[in-house]
This record gives structure tokens, sequence and C-alpha cells, in this order.
């Protein structure tokens, strides 16, 4: 099942002209970890012209934080960079040890693929993924990174932060990645994560990709927000078994692991 989009293209008018270099290259980071893009589209996502993107670009690729398809010309991110990264996020570093057992029977139980992920700049990583066996089925790799806004993921960990913590995040976030159907600005998005509170869990219902669905849930360890963790596949089967089904079993499994750490 494909699980990337092409760049729209736009210009992104969240990149303002006075931003630092080192700002624009997190966010080129952070658009080609969602999707492949060539040096003209990362100049149009970060506002600057072509040949500063393909500077930045050859920089990052000669420190091995991306890669370049010689073929299509386009650029995508490392994972095992950022996975590096993650190791010393959190203290509790062993945290998938707990969480990994409950991912694979939920796996098991719905047929469907688990993730765990946590945060990282604006986006979500996943640190654990258990593929379920169907023949058309999600199918990721370790480090692979969604869009806090658009993921039922990023939305999950969005609506468990403290208001304070709530509004540094959502100043991070580049709301141009994502489906139609994703929130394009932080209003709307703040209205779908009020719903997220109510239920306990989040949904991307074809936000991140046409065709997928995921149900997630804040993850906590001892109490201690961490990062979300979810099933996703195909929106049919995943409708077909009930949003409010998988959203339950998530809220509640996620909170025996907190309990039992």
């Amino acid at each position: 099942m494909p699980t990337s989009s092409t760049p729209s293209g736009r210009t992104n008018p969240a990149v303002r002209k006075d931003e630092s270099t080192l700002i624009r290259g997190l966010r080129a980071l952070e658009a080609i970890a969602i999707s492949p893009c060539t040096a003209s589209e990362i100049a149009r996502l970060i506002n600057v012209n072509r040949s500063s993107a393909l500077r930045m670009m050859q920089d990052l690729e000669a420190a091995h934080y991306v890669t370049r398809d010689a073929q299509m010309k386009t650029y995508t991110t490392v994972p095992a960079r950022f996975v590096a990264m993650l190791g010393s996020h959190n203290d509790h570093a062993d945290w998938s040890e707990l969480i990994d057992p409950v991912l694979a029977d939920l796996r098991d139980e719905f047929h469907e693929s688990t993730i765990a992920s946590v945060p990282a700049i604006g986006v979500m990583v996943y640190t654990s993924f258990f593929p379920s066996s169907n023949p058309v089925a999600v199918r990721e790799q370790l480090g692979t990174v969604r869009p806090m806004h658009a993921s039922a993921l990023g939305k999950a960990y969005l609506a468990a932060l403290d208001p304070a913590s709530l509004d540094v995040e959502l100043g991070r976030l580049n709301y141009e990645s994502g489906t139609a159907s994703a929130p394009r600005g932080p209003l709307e998005l703040r209205r779908r994560l009020d719903v997220v509170r109510e239920t306990g869990f989040a949904i991307d219902n074809e936000e991140t990709f046409v065709g997928v669905t995921c149900v997630a849930a804040a993850a906590r360890i001892a109490g201690t927000l961490v990062g979300a963790a979810g099933v996703s596949g195909p929106a049919t089967r995943i409708e077909s078994i009930g949003l409010d089904v998988i959203g339950r079993r998530l809220v509640a499994e996620l909170a025996r692991v907190s309990g039992r750490a």
C-alpha cells in the first residue's frame, strides 16, 4: 500500500522571510520526512531559491541526514539518524519493553498494523512497528515520521499536553502536509484536539494518506507522557472493525501499561 504523497508545490505561508538557515533546514527535513521532494519543491516549501535549497540538501546529505535518489532527483531522510537521536529522549528508555507486548497483542486481535511513536521536531517518529499479516496493509519501518497535525499519533500526543506545552508545539507545526482532510491551521487543529480529549483517542481519517485510517491514544509510563500508540490499516477495514472499538481498547491497554510501570 502506498505510504507517501506528492508535495502540493504550494509556497508554505508559515515560513517567514526572516527565518534562519537552521530553521529552514529543519522545515525542509520535516517536509521530506513526510514525502520525498526535489530541490525545487523544497525551495518552494521553505521560500528560498533552488540554488539555496540545493546547497542545503547537499550539506544534509554530506552529514548523512538525507539521501538523494539519482533517478528521481528527490531527497528523503535517513531514518536511522533520527532514531539514534531518540535514545535519550525520555528517562524511560526501556518503555518499549512495556508497550511492545501490547502492540503485538492488538495486532493479533485486530489483524492490522500497530505502531508506537515519540515526538521530535513537530513530527511523530515510529519507535515500534508490528506489521499486519494481511496481503494489503500498511507497511512501515522504524524511524518513519508522520506529521503531528494530521496523524492520529500526533493528535493523540498533542491532546494530552498541558496548555503551555501545547502552545509551544502548535507554534512549531507546518500545516502544509497531509491530504485535503487534514487541518490547515492551529484553530482547526485545536477544535479536533477538543474531540480527542472527549473520547480519549484520536483518529486519522485519511488525513495523512488517502485510503489509510489510524486510531491512536496517548502513551504514558508511570504517568509521564512519552508519545502515542495506534492501530493503522486500510480505511475500509479499520472502519469495519469500528473506530470506537479500537479506540477504547487502546485507551484501556495503554492505561494498564502506565499503571504497571
